[in-house]
């Protein structure tokens, strides 16, 4: 029943720390790598980087929420989230990726 979730590669799952400048302020994030596949992807998307990318979504939740309260379980949610909308329309070209990228993500999502 769970062989596909207990055999995925275990680095998948490896916690990685990220220094990153949030709109001017230092801090840490620590993800596994899978979500930062993903984000990394969901930055290029966009067409700027990932501390870009992660400073105007932290912008935009303060903005809507006025605080961020647990802004990395935000981002794994989002990532989830950002999932869902790729399984609802798999036709889209919701992720226009470099060969870099794609190789990334390839080994998380066969």
């Amino acid at each position: 029943m769970c062989e596909i979730f207990a055999s995925q590669p275990q680095d998948s799952y490896e916690p990685i720390t990220r220094n990153i400048r949030l709109n001017g302020q230092s801090t840490s994030i620590r993800l596994e790598r899978s979500f930062w596949a993903i984000i990394d992807a969901m930055a290029e998307e966009e067409g700027v980087s990932t501390p870009t990318f992660l400073s105007t979504l932290h912008s935009e939740v303060l903005e809507i929420h006025g605080e961020a309260k647990n802004f990395t379980s935000l981002l794994r949610c989002s990532c989830v989230k950002k999932m869902q909308l790729i399984t609802l329309n798999p036709s889209s070209n919701l992720f226009v990726r470099s060969a870099e990228t794609n190789e990334q993500l390839k080994n998380f999502f066969p």
